[in-house]
Parts: structure tokens; sequence; C-alpha cells
């Protein structure tokens, strides 16, 4: 299937004015303020909309569709693509034990003779954990991936598998480190560090400017980038009423980094480029990445994926079972995921997309550092939503939704997006 890559202005003039209207009147809620959000819509393979409303910074500057954020989890999506392409040439076997791969053993303890294979790290059914605390999959520079998993290392993490109960391949539990290890995974078979493989492999055969490391990103892209910030109280508490929006990541107002790497070792630890959580992207650059999808795996003409990889990549890998219980469904938001996506089913307080429609969309959400995102779509027909919130100015685990598991501002912008889009269901 072959889409066309926009819509005529004229045609969706006055409906994107009253979308990006709507998108105004969301992010001003006094209650629960937002410093931008940003929304991206195809139809049929189209993009109908693809912009921002709200500012970069506090100070006044406004927000525009080609801001880079770091967008969190829809990373792992990305980071599923380079492995994918390296499964499509015969160098990965998902049905392989990924020690091979990682140059270590990886095994739990409890299930020693089980091998954890890539499969399993690419729908979260490996029975690794992250550890107990927030940010221990992040190795810092000089020390391996392994350390998270070497009793005596300053970095081992005791809590950082399941209980024997919840086996590797039978239990599915999200878990930020199978993305981290699969980033060594692509470093080992290729030969290349993670962040250049995916600009040189994936990003810029799209034509997209997007990185996982900014460092090393040209001056005028690295201005693209934009801090995500929260509205916080002296504290530290979210406070919408007498708060301060306070940046939390991507702050470069006292300039830009400038990693060296020149001792880095390929496949020892690519979690310093963040395959799970650290992609800096725009929601044109996500739409031009969904499109893809959409295409079977082409984009501007160029074979990103075959067709029938895609297909591989999207057929579900685990299936929360409600008798079994086989996994942790995250309050119904998590039920079905493939080798990379996210698989929506539509329940009622789960993962319902939108009230008035079940969408039979599969993607990636995200959830870090004041950012919540999403890029859902329906491949075989070619429609999808992308949302942004970037900089949340109240507790969002005090404002859920009305009709589902998603926080109230990604239900607002997915309403918005699909009354907008009126998809063919």
């Amino acid at each position: 299937m072959t889409f066309s890559a926009n819509r005529s202005e004229s045609a969706v003039k006055m409906p994107e004015a009253l979308l990006a209207a709507r998108l105004k009147e969301i992010i001003s809620d006094p209650q629960h303020p937002l410093l931008a959000a940003a929304v991206g819509v195809i139809k049929n393979g189209e993009v109908l909309f693809a912009d921002m409303v709200g500012f970069l910074h506090p100070e006044g500057r406004p927000a525009t569709a080609d801001a880079k954020y770091r967008i969190a989890s829809i990373s792992k999506l990305v980071t599923a693509i380079g492995v994918w392409q390296l499964i499509e040439k015969g160098q990965i076997d998902p049905e392989e034990d990924a020690s091979g791969y990682l140059g270590f053993p990886l095994r739990n303890p409890h299930h020693p003779d089980t091998p954890i294979t890539v499969r399993m790290l690419l729908s979260h059914t490996s029975s690794i954990r992250d550890g107990g605390k927030p940010g221990s999959y992040n190795i810092p520079f000089g020390h391996p991936i392994s350390a998270f998993f070497t009793e005596g290392s300053p970095y081992h993490m005791p809590r950082g598998w399941a209980p024997a109960e919840e086996a590797p391949g039978e239990f599915f539990a999200y878990c930020n480190m199978n993305y981290c290890l699969l980033g060594s995974v692509i470093e080992n078979v290729s030969g290349e560090r993670f962040d250049e493989y995916m600009t040189r492999h994936v990003f810029a055969p799209m034509g997209l400017t997007c990185s996982y490391n900014v460092s090393s990103m040209p001056p005028e892209v690295q201005a693209q980038v934009a801090p995500l910030y929260r509205k916080l109280d002296k504290n530290g508490e979210p406070d919408s009423v007498n708060g301060v929006w306070m940046p939390q990541c991507d702050d470069y107002s006292g300039g830009y980094p400038c990693q060296d790497y020149a001792g880095y070792t390929i496949g020892s630890n690519s979690s310093l480029f963040g395959p799970m959580g650290s992609l800096r992207i725009s929601v044109r650059e996500l739409c031009r990445i969904m499109q893809m999808f959409c295409s079977g795996g082409t984009c501007n003409g160029v074979s990103i994926l075959k067709g029938e990889t895609v297909e591989r990549m999207f057929a579900p890998a685990w299936t929360y079972d409600p008798m079994l219980k086989n996994g942790d469904n995250y309050m119904d938001m998590m039920n079905c995921y493939g080798m990379g996506p996210h698989i929506f089913t539509n329940r009622d307080k789960g993962d319902k997309i939108v009230a008035a429609q079940n969408l039979p969309f599969a993607g990636h959400t995200a959830d870090a550092y004041g950012l919540l995102g999403g890029m859902l779509f329906d491949r075989k027909n070619g429609n999808g939503i992308i949302y942004i919130v970037a900089g949340t100015g109240s507790d969002k685990d005090a404002y859920f939704g009305k009709y589902s598991a998603f926080y109230g501002w990604e239900e607002d912008l997915l309403t918005a997006a699909a009354e907008f889009a009126q998809f063919d269901y």
C-alpha cells in the first residue's frame, strides 16, 4: 500500500483551525495546565494535521511542530526497528538465546536452564526487572551493562529478576532494561554504536534528523531540542496554582553536551544512549515513522523494513489471560504486546483509546520527566494519532481519565484528534 505524504492545505484549513483551538483550550485548563501539546493525525496514510501549541519555555517562546522532545518509551518502538532490520538480514534470530548476542550469560537465577531470547526482550517477557528503583537501568560510562546482573558490582540490582513463579517467556512485565540490552545486541551484531546505527540505517534514509544522542547532533539540530518541564512548588511537589515551571530534562541553557566516546567499546553498554527512552524527535518526524509502518516498511521509496517483517513485528507475542494472570497489565492498560509494539484491545476503563469507537491501533505510549505521549495507529488502513504533552502543570496521578486508564490530558488529546479525523470504523 502506498500513501501520499500530505493533504492539500485548502482541504483541511478549517478543521485544522478548530483542532488547534481545541488544543489551546486543553493546555489552558487552570487546574491542569500544560506548557505545550502536540498532535499528529494521519488518515488513509495522509498527514491531516501535525502541529503544536503552547510554549517551549515558560518565558513565552512559542512551541513549533519541529521541536524535538525526549520522547520516553516511544523510543522502544523505534529501537525495535533497528533490531528487526538485523533479524531481516538473518543476523539475529529472535528465538535464539540473547546471551550469544550480548557476550555474557543472561539467565534468571531462578531458571538457570531457560534461555532468555531476543523475542522475550522485545515483548517484555524476559523476567528481567528494572531493579526496584527509578534510573536503575542506566549504567554509567566506563562500566559494562553486564554489571547490572553481576553480584559484587556497585551497579548490581538484587531485585533485577522476577520471582520464580514469573518464569521467562511466560509472564509479562514492562521493563526498560530489556531495551537497554537490545541496544547492546544491535551494537554487537552490527559493529556500530547504537545511536550511530540508528541514524545511519533508520533516520537518515527517512530524511529525519532525530537522534538518541544530543551531543552528536549538528548545532542547528541541537537548537530544536526542547526542555521538559513540570510545575512544582518549593518542595518539588506538583502545584498548578502556586508552582513554578521547573526544567526536568534537556535544559541546555548552559550549553549543549559534548561527550567524548573515544574510549567506548562497541556492545559494552548501550544504555548510555537510551534505547529505552532517550530519542529526541518531533511530532512531524513521528508522523513520518508512523507512515513508514503503514506503508509496509517503506518511506519515500526507501525500504526501511520489509512488509513481512512489519507483520511479524506487530503480531501478538503475549496476550493477557485474566484466568492465568500471566502478567502485570497495569490497570488494564497493557493487555497485548508484539515484538516491539503495544497492541491496544480497547477495554473500558483500561486501554480504551477513545470513548466513542474501538480503534484497532497499536504503537506505543510514553511517560517521563513531565512528558506524556503516544504514537498509535492502524497499519492496514493508514490511520493514526500522535500526541505529545510537554510539561505537566498538576499531579498526573491525581488526574486520570474518565473512560480509560489514560491520564485526563491524554484522553482529551486523543478524543480531539479522533473527532477531527473522523476515522471510518
